[in-house]
């Protein structure tokens, strides 16, 4: 009998020498596939499977998939990876390799990426009119009390153990330039929220959409050199909105159920676009 899949290691070589991936190390733990954001919304992104299909050296499986174009570039497959394995790096790779090869159109690079910005902002959108309708429906007297207080900046020093080295931010911007979030900066900006935290302005920040859109990827506390971890701000900020008594349980568990919502039609949008640019295989079209 004929194997359902004919795995190709000559292919698997290749991409170990082309890419820096180390795919190679893999124990399909599943670490990957349960902190990624866009598989917990929407089970349509598993890197462990992108791990092991580029083991298996199935390339033309590979290239074709919609998969590729979902991912957000967060990054936080390979910041969990216990075995050092980089699935974020493998699927930049192999968008890259899928326009070279033409098995899709270059176009679906600058797609993908307004794409993207359109989701973000809807998602600051969504959350913005949520907080909105939370701050109507608490009682207003003490909502405003909350709202109008400046929280001090020790209030964010640390999370529930976990230093965030607030005050060691100097405001060099790395953390902004390693946020995926961050290409549209009204939405979400790591600095900008460190530095309110920072500044006593933790009160506004926590009301605004940035800590609610925050992936948690942790690319801004890895890229700053201070150590400052802007991801645990960010958490940091969510617990004393809800301490503080300006969001409720109703927005709390409102809020993750919308945003599922949010992925998937982003998901559908990005299947839809990779399907129009994708182009019909070739007979003389190889690797």
């Amino acid at each position: 009998m004929k194997a359902a899949i004919q795995p190709r290691a000559w292919h698997r070589r290749w991409i170990n020498q082309a890419v820096r991936a180390e795919i190679n190390l893999c124990f399909t733990c599943g670490s990957c596939a349960v902190e990624c954001p866009v598989n917990r919304a929407t089970r349509g992104l598993d890197p462990r499977r992108l791990v092991w299909m580029a083991n298996l050296g199935l390339m033309e499986d590979l290239l074709r998939l919609p998969d590729l174009w979902q991912c957000l570039e967060c990054r936080r497959c390979t910041h969990v990876c216990p075995m050092t394995v980089k699935p974020s790096v493998l699927i930049a790779f192999l968008r890259w390799e899928a326009v070279r090869e033409g098995v899709v159109s270059g176009e679906l690079f600058e797609k993908r990426r307004h794409l993207q910005a359109r989701f973000y902002r809807e998602r600051a959108t969504v959350v913005r009119n949520m907080l909105d309708e939370t701050t109507q429906r608490i009682a207003g007297k003490q909502r405003e009390k909350t709202a109008s207080a400046s929280l001090s900046w020790k209030s964010f020093t640390q999370f529930h153990g976990h230093d965030t080295h607030l005050a060691s931010c100097f405001a060099c911007g790395e953390c902004s330039n390693a946020c995926p979030v961050c290409v549209d900066r009204s939405v979400l900006d790591p600095l900008v929220l460190v530095r309110s935290a920072l500044l006593g302005y933790g009160g506004e920040a926590m009301m605004s959409p940035a800590p609610w859109v925050c992936l948690q990827c942790q690319s801004c506390s890895r890229a700053c050199s201070h150590r400052v971890q802007g991801h645990l701000v960010a958490l940091a900020l969510r617990e004393e909105a809800e301490t503080q008594g300006c969001v409720d349980a109703e927005f709390l568990k409102a809020w993750p159920e919308k945003d599922k919502v949010l992925f998937q039609d982003h998901a559908h949008r990005v299947a839809e676009a990779h399907r129009l640019l994708l182009k019909e295989p070739s007979s003389s079209q190889g690797l």
